[in-house]
């Protein structure tokens, strides 16, 4: 059975990550193209990034 629990969790990690890449992936693309002209150096990109993938996390741990 331990085998069993093993491929299970493969099998869920799987089915999530196709949900990630198709909703998460998508609206992370637009959001990072949507970067104001004047944040687009390398400090202003993250702190774009890190804030949305913050409130991902947060609305998820909320939920």
């Amino acid at each position: 059975t331990h085998n069993l629990d093993l491929l299970g969790a493969l099998l869920v990690g799987l089915a999530g990550s196709a949900h990630c890449i198709g909703m998460c992936g998508g609206v992370s693309a637009a959001l990072s193209m949507a970067i104001p002209a004047n944040k687009q150096h390398f400090w202003g990109r993250l702190a774009y990034l890190l804030n949305y993938n913050l409130g991902r996390i947060l609305s998820y741990v909320i939920a």
